[in-house]
């Protein structure tokens, strides 16, 4: 695997310096069919793209073209005495105009990203999909259903659909197909946000499946073994 810098140029002023820097994305593609399909895989708030690549060791051994990019927005994280530099899809600070604002610029920076690594490498994938984990698939929603003609498919892994921020493509419909995974016993994002997660999606035509898994809300074997029979299903591999 080799790691591709991506730029991305950003200015936020709410009370804070403005920052500019690129955002690493993480690139193995499956030699020598340009047209395989393509997984992007979207990690948790404050992960990075090598975390995210080791926890879904089944998804990652798909004969697909795999894209992990870093969360376009620094965050910090303190364990211990420990202390270091992570990544995030999206600010938030109690305000949803802010929270809004960034998933859709992080949105925007994905696609630019995603065309680029492909135009660069020559790929033609078949089918995209996106698989997120917690932040990462609160942001799958919004990437996922905000860029239809780029994914035919989302996974969401222990994450929840904010559906103010999707209304246009609540409104409209789509195609997307929807895995939604999420654990029984979740205390960060409850259960029953899946179902109204799922719900949401249903009642505007799209279709979803829902897996309700035990434990809470990390990434575990039975998720990781869910979602790559699904998209082995859904892609024929």
């Amino acid at each position: 695997m080799t790691t591709k810098p991506a730029p991305l140029e950003r200015d936020w002023s709410r009370g804070a310096r403005s920052f500019s820097h690129p955002s690493p994305v993480l690139f193995s593609p499956h030699r020598g069919d340009p047209e395989a399909p393509e997984v992007i895989l979207c990690h948790g708030m404050g992960e990075s793209p090598e975390r995210a690549r080791d926890r879904w060791p089944q998804l990652c051994s798909l004969p697909v073209h795999l894209i992990a990019p870093a969360g376009p927005f620094p965050h910090e994280v303190r364990r211990d005495d420990t202390l270091r530099i992570g990544h995030a899809w999206y600010l938030y600070d109690g305000s949803r105009d802010l929270f809004k604002e960034s998933l859709d610029r992080a949105a925007a920076w994905l696609r630019a990203a995603v065309l680029e690594t492909e135009e660069t490498a020559g790929l033609h994938p078949s089918a995209r999909a996106l698989v997120g984990h917690s932040q990462g698939a609160y942001f799958g929603f919004v990437a996922a259903l905000g860029n239809q003609d780029l994914f035919s498919h989302l996974a969401a892994v222990a994450g929840r659909l904010e559906e103010e921020f999707v209304a246009a493509a609540l409104a409209h419909g789509g195609s997307l197909e929807t895995l939604i995974v999420h654990g029984r016993e979740d205390r960060a994002v409850s259960a029953e946000a899946a179902h109204r997660s799922a719900g949401a999606l249903k009642a505007a035509g799209y279709p979803v499946t829902v897996r309700l898994l035990p434990g809470g809300h990390g990434i575990r074997p039975d998720r990781d073994e869910t979602v790559t029979a699904w998209l082995r299903r859904a892609w024929g591999l």
